[in-house]
């Protein structure tokens, strides 16, 4: 019964230090800000990150050969994924980048 008190009273501090600072508010503001430069970089990582997870996966085989399974299977899914579920590549332009 105490560990249900604990955890409302550490829920009602942690909301009420929500609601007192406008930390979200601010995230949302910075982001519209430099809203270019942030989808060109998550546009990058959903590209090419799937390389650098296949690279990993090479560098891994040598040390433990599980491992560096489990990352390349990863690299798989990633570039299912964005050949797949990517429209402007469906649609021939090759990438989802603009």
């Amino acid at each position: 019964m105490a560990k249900k008190k604990t955890n409302k009273i550490v829920k009602k501090a942690v909301k009420k230090v929500l609601d007192s600072t406008e930390l979200d508010e601010k995230l949302i503001a910075e982001y519209k800000e430099n809203k270019s430069i942030y989808d060109m970089i998550l546009c990058y990582i959903n590209c090419y990150g799937g390389y650098v997870l296949a690279v990993g996966a090479g560098c891994t085989f040598g040390v433990n050969i599980w491992v560096g399974l489990g990352l390349l299977c990863v690299a798989a899914g990633w570039a299912y994924w964005n050949v797949c579920k990517c429209k402007p590549c469906k649609e021939g332009s090759k990438t989802c980048c603009k």
